[in-house]
């Protein structure tokens, strides 16, 4: 059986997953409100602990990358390559068919989409340079 991922290469992945993500909604703020039809107000104005999100998505990056980081192991060598193909990989084959297919029912612009499923796609392989980096990084030391 083949190693499990290193813990701060999973925590270091996810950290940098979630900082990405407040970067990405900054930048894509009022394209993407627009596209799921809220305004920040109304987000506020739901009840929901803005914390909640933050916990749950830092949650949520935490099992991303132990799942990208063990298959990287799992699957093959763990190089920057190797890690950067997985994510790739597994962001078409899970992230991209699961909103691609809700989208067209909701009928949701491509532009919401390239928003909504980009973000996985750009954390996720931010994720998989850093878990497939991790090792040759430690042995250099």
């Amino acid at each position: 059986m083949k190693a499990r991922p290193k813990l701060f290469a999973v925590i270091g992945a996810a950290a940098a997953h979630w900082v990405l993500g407040a970067i990405w909604f900054t930048v894509f703020q009022k394209p993407w409100l627009k596209g799921i039809g809220k305004t920040m107000v109304e987000l506020s104005a739901s009840g929901t602990p803005a914390s909640l999100g933050y916990v749950v998505a830092f949650i949520s990056n935490l099992a991303i990358a132990y799942v990208l980081g063990w298959l990287i192991l799992a699957t093959g060598p763990q190089t920057v390559g190797r890690g950067l193909q997985m994510a790739v990989l597994l962001w078409f084959g899970f992230v991209a068919t699961t909103f691609a297919t809700s989208y067209v029912f909701e009928a949701r612009s491509f532009e919401i989409f390239a928003i909504s499923a980009g973000y996985p796609l750009a954390g996720m392989l931010l994720m998989g340079s850093i878990l497939g980096g991790w090792k040759a990084k430690a042995a250099q030391a």
